[in-house]
């Protein structure tokens, strides 16, 4: 028995030993220190972090706040029949047909069931929410909601349409308004370090910009004829000049108002 009960520890311990191998897959994040930008960019996201907490208290406070709405709006509404023929829980019972094309019909019990993303509790309210924030199969929820009538019945097509309004708004504060947060936070952290690193030096950040563009800057090439009096010359000069540009412009509007005619002649 000692000998199994330890051959059972051994085998244990084993397994856990080679689970800690998945840790070599952290072995890339060395490359990191030896590239510097890469070090830079690393560096941005875990001094990030720090700020990223306190806009997440807001965000989760704010998923809160319009969960509890739309408990108040849409709690025990999300109510189904799988007959679409009836509305309410009492009429649900007993089976029903169903026909398809080219095959006999076949009977169906009737189930009064609740939609799979519903708003009869805050925690279901607050997934749900998160599932149209994401845009994956919000169109769903939101004819769902339209389609809401009276609590513990079953929905109606665009019953009520001025619902759609909740999730304008909800659109408007978060996926737009809380993305934006986080990626101007992330921009303006980056920034910090950079002119930090530049403290450390002997110049500023407008010095640094000076050299950096000095050293990028390329002259304009531009081709020319050699002779002015040849015929090259001439017709570079006229191709160049401000009126071809204009004729070459009123040639194009002609075109395109003829293929317009053109289009509408039967």
């Amino acid at each position: 028995m000692s000998l199994c009960s330890s051959g059972k520890k051994a085998q244990t311990n084993l397994s856990t030993i080679k689970s800690l191998r998945v840790l070599r897959v952290l072995r890339p994040l060395k490359t990191i220190k030896r590239v510097p930008k890469l070090k830079a960019v690393f560096d941005c996201v875990v001094n990030s972090l720090k700020n990223v907490i306190n806009i997440l208290i807001v965000y989760i406070l704010f998923q809160f706040i319009f969960a509890v709405i739309a408990v108040q709006l849409f709690n025990g509404k999300f109510f189904y029949c799988t007959d679409e023929s009836k509305f309410t829980k009492d009429d649900c019972h007993g089976q029903y047909f169903v026909f398809e094309e080219g095959d006999t019909p076949e009977a169906l019990e009737r189930l009064w069931k609740t939609q799979s993303f519903h708003y009869d509790n805050v925690m279901a309210a607050m997934l749900t929410l998160f599932a149209v924030q994401t845009g994956e199969g919000w169109p769903q929820v939101l004819q769902n909601s339209m389609a809401t009538t009276q609590d513990d019945h079953g929905p109606i097509q665009n019953y009520r349409i001025e619902m759609s309004i909740f999730y304008i708004v909800y659109f408007v504060v978060f996926p737009f308004f809380f993305v934006n947060i986080f990626v101007a936070l992330i921009i303006i952290t980056f920034q910090e370090q950079g002119e930090a690193e530049l403290q450390d030096g002997e110049i500023d950040k407008n010095q640094k910009s000076c050299i950096d563009f000095t050293i990028g800057a390329k002259p304009l090439e531009r081709y020319m004829p050699n002779k002015p009096n040849s015929f090259k010359y001439k017709v570079w000069r006229i191709v160049v000049s401000t009126p071809f540009e204009y004729f070459i412009m009123m040639l194009i509007v002609f075109n395109t108002l003829l293929l317009m005619m053109k289009g509408l002649s039967p």
